[in-house]
């Protein structure tokens, strides 16, 4: 199968190991809200799993971004973390409940009990 494919379409130049490339730098692409996004499944994990039917729906990670994105556009907020933690208060008001990871506090409890063992 794979010759024949190989046959009807050729490659443009020979791949020979000796060929020469273009190395070129690859660039980072970064958004400014991929550093919001960072943050909150650093804080939240993921909350719950999504409804990929529903093309109407919005992840609360993407609520999250929008709410944030319209608060910082208010300007109240000079620091970063008070933004981060308006933004989930203003979400909590519009019925949108977050929960921290629980993993840390896991880790927390396990650290709690190795030093008691000691």
């Amino acid at each position: 199968l794979w010759y024949d494919v190989y046959a009807a379409f050729p490659p443009r130049d020979a791949p020979l190991a000796e060929r020469e490339h273009d190395i070129k730098p690859v660039r980072r692409i970064l958004y400014p809200e991929d550093n919001i996004r960072a943050a909150f499944y650093k804080t939240y994990g993921t909350p719950r799993p999504m409804d990929m039917t529903d093309q109407d729906s919005v992840s609360e990670c993407q609520k999250f971004i929008l709410k944030y994105q319209q608060l910082e556009r208010l300007g109240k907020y000079q620091e970063e973390t008070a933004l981060f933690e308006a933004t989930a208060r203003a979400l909590q008001k519009d019925g949108i409940v977050l929960r921290k990871r629980q993993r840390q506090q896991m880790c927390l409890r396990k650290r709690d009990l190795r030093k008691d063992q000691l």
